[in-house]
């Protein structure tokens, strides 16, 4: 078992959209665990030399080494909005395809598309720190891959390409496991075998795809089936403190590291 904690500075955001609902669909609050799991796997992909096409194998094969994932925000809070952008519209009509250079005008649209930017609560840019807990190491492709720091090192964006991040420390840390009543301040599944006793400050509620049961089928298609969707309770930061949630976990495991909790699941 091999623990992870690495802080993430935001420039501004990120982009990452609720997936199927409309042509103008709003964002999350925080990225998906699943946004951060692609962009692990994108600098894993790198060292190892496996191609993009094989991106949704490798990220199935490193959420079944994940034992637990989790966000908080250390000094931010997050603000969802929508903006209209200029994008290519890509389709069929009448039988012609789009875009196309004979007809420009219906080769655009201009939808409404959401983005969520993280206000910080001082002098210093948003901040959000992940904790992860893996097996150690796994097989793909003929190669042992060992996810180690340099990998989240290497993390640039989480989210769209204009959701551009600066990795500011990462930690590698041993981490216990334990059942019972625990003290978190990272977000949780909303699962059988976790229990909400008390919570200080304020929590939300958003549906994720499932980072611990991925697939090389459609993401889309699996988020919008209900097959592979999660719910979590997350973390909105408000004030300097932070907000902590007294859970009861036992068919899902807490691990500890020092101070930090994260909750996942016993494999």
């Amino acid at each position: 078992m091999i623990g992870f904690l690495a802080d993430y500075e935001f420039v501004w955001g990120f982009q990452a959209r609720v997936a199927g609902l409309s042509k103008t669909p709003p964002s999350f609050l925080y990225p998906p665990p699943t946004t951060f799991l692609g962009a692990l796997a994108e600098a894993i992909a790198k060292d190892y030399g496996i191609p993009e096409r094989r991106g949704r194998e490798l990220m199935a094969k490193i959420s079944e080494n994940l034992l637990a994932i989790g966000f908080r925000p250390l000094n931010c809070f997050p603000v969802k909005y929508m903006d209209i952008n200029r994008i290519l519209a890509v389709r069929i009509t009448g039988g012609v395809l789009y875009p196309s250079p004979s007809d420009p005008a219906k080769s655009f649209d201009s939808p409404a598309r959401g983005k969520t930017i993280l206000c910080s609560l001082n002098d210093d840019a948003p901040k959000i720190r992940w904790f992860l807990i893996f097996r150690d190491g796994f097989n793909f492709s003929g190669s042992k891959i060992e996810i180690s720091e340099d990998h989240f090192w290497k993390v640039h964006r989480i989210g769209s390409k204009e959701s551009v991040v600066s990795a500011v420390n990462v930690e590698k840390v041993e981490a216990k496991a334990r059942s019972g009543i625990v003290y978190t301040n990272y977000s949780y599944p909303i699962e059988d075998g976790i229990k909400e006793l008390e919570k200080n400050g304020r929590w939300e509620f958003e549906v994720y795809m499932n980072p611990y049961e991925l697939s090389a089928e459609s993401p889309v298609t699996l988020y919008l089936s209900g097959k592979k969707a999660l719910p979590f309770r997350i973390p909105i930061m408000r004030t300097s403190f932070a907000p902590e949630s007294r859970v009861e976990v036992s068919k899902l495991v807490a691990y500890e590291a020092g101070s930090e909790v994260v909750v996942g699941w016993r494999r």
